[in-house]
């Protein structure tokens, strides 16, 4: 009988010692971070990129998981591939990406259907060869645009689904018929302010934004590449990669 009593007890000692363990785990906290990116050297496809992994007051504190996702793209009027480009001549690319989808298939992570990122920022090289406000890439949630408007100096601009208006800065002597190296960035501090980066050719501009964190849809989407229904692009690109921040579940 002092056997069965001492079995007993040494179970529930060990469960006790076991259950904080688990609670432990289960409220781990996972995130993910995607990135988009086109390089045209073969086709207009992009390459989705995903990592999973721990997260902790707004950063992934590691990955434990990635994986890549091809992504289908068609050109849509004129819009050619040359020599590792996407020459734009009055037409655009069009892709469809399923991002919750695509997370659940590679790494079984359900996400929101329309979800909040702490930042965002797009990537590309590119040469106008119109003087026109030219979208670089559009979503319903995130677009994109230079204006080449004027003879010398261009001004980069982006649209978020973050609470703020449209948000730009001017280069006064950058041209945009030369091949250029542009980023567009919004970041918010973990639980804090959200500002702007903006850079042309290596010069930089920063602004204290305000707002809140993006919200951007993960179900299925058709973007746009160099166009936006109304208006297109018109030059070469030769990489493009937009790169959002966090989220976690």
């Amino acid at each position: 009988m002092r056997n069965v009593v001492r079995l007993v007890l040494v179970c529930i000692v060990a469960g006790v010692f076991a259950l904080p363990q688990r609670a432990a785990y289960a409220k781990t906290e996972l995130g993910y971070l995607w990135s988009l990116g086109f390089n045209f050297e073969n086709d207009y496809n992009a390459v989705l990129t995903i990592e999973v992994g721990p997260w902790v007051n707004g950063d992934l504190a590691a990955v434990d998981e990635s994986s890549t996702e091809r992504v289908r793209c068609w050109p849509v009027g004129a819009v050619a591939l040359d020599n590792g480009d996407a020459v734009f001549s009055g037409g655009h690319i069009e892709c469809e990406i399923d991002l919750a989808a695509v997370v659940l298939k590679n790494h079984g992570l359900r996400v929101d259907r329309i979800d909040n990122y702490g930042s965002i920022v797009l990537y590309t090289t590119a040469a106008a060869t119109s003087q026109n406000i030219a979208p670089i890439f559009s979503h319903p949630d995130a677009s994109y645009h230079i204006d080449f408007s004027r003879a010398v100096g261009v001004t980069l601009a982006q649209d978020l689904d973050n609470g703020l208006a449209l948000q730009k800065a001017y280069f006064p002597n950058v041209t945009g018929a030369g091949r250029v190296d542009y980023s567009l960035m919004y970041s918010c501090v973990w639980q804090g302010d959200c500002h702007g980066s903006f850079s042309a050719d290596g010069q930089s501009v920063n602004t204290a934004l305000g707002g809140s964190r993006v919200n951007f849809r993960t179900t299925p989407t058709i973007v746009r590449i160099g166009g936006d229904g109304t208006s297109t692009f018109q030059g070469r690109m030769d990489s493009l990669l937009i790169d959002p921040g966090n989220s976690v579940h």
